[in-house]
């Protein structure tokens, strides 16, 4: 009889513990919504720096367009599921026209009018992103790793800041150079990105 009762407590037991996990799970799946399209929004802006043998320099765009698919765990971004961005290389001013100009030329502004960038894969830890992707400039594409920040806005949407150095000539672009020589751009620069991401 005790050996019946044991028994008994035991599958009981079991129930209740299968019950519990069914039931952490699906309040863990609950939380995690199901990832939801969000287009690149006004805010958003890329940066190129760079130096040359006599100063450094910078050109920008905010003309960035795109789209991304987040899961958000209640507030916070969980994962990401998606991202795209496209930049008509001519939005990207200077100060100096004339850099403007002889950047445009070297990265074949007219034959190739946008840089893109298409992610393959990423991670989320915290606030931290981390992911791969085919970023193509002058027509030329290449893998790289890229590395950002992500932070939940009072709105709903999400901003993601990182910058990555590459060198111009990995994209077949010759580094431009000004007064017969007498300035040199440097074939290293680095792109700082700031994509505010909302539904």
């Amino acid at each position: 009889m005790k050996t019946a009762t044991f028994t008994t407590h035991t599958r009981n037991f079991k129930k209740i513990l299968v019950l519990c996990a069914f039931t952490l799970c699906a309040s863990a799946f609950t939380q995690i919504s199901v990832a939801q399209t969000y287009k690149v929004a006004p805010g958003s802006e890329i940066k190129v720096a760079g130096t040359s043998n006599i100063h450094d320099w910078t050109m920008q765009s905010n003309s960035v367009s795109g789209d991304a698919q987040l899961a958000l765990n209640g507030k916070d971004l969980a994962d990401v599921k998606a991202l795209t961005f496209n930049m008509a290389v001519k939005s990207l001013k200077g100060k100096e026209d004339l850099l403007n100009t002889r950047a445009y030329k070297a990265m074949k502004a007219d034959k190739y009018t946008n840089i893109t960038f298409k992610l393959n894969a990423a991670s989320v830890a915290g606030d931290v992103v981390k992911g791969t992707g085919a970023l193509t400039i002058a027509g030329v594409t290449k893998e790289v790793a890229l590395q950002g920040k992500a932070t939940e806005n009072a709105d709903g949407s999400v901003t993601i800041t990182g910058s990555r150095k590459i060198k111009m000539s990995e994209y077949g672009i010759q580094p431009p150079s000004f007064m017969l020589g007498a300035l040199k751009v440097v074939d290293e620069v680095t792109v700082i990105y700031t994509l505010k991401l909302k539904k």
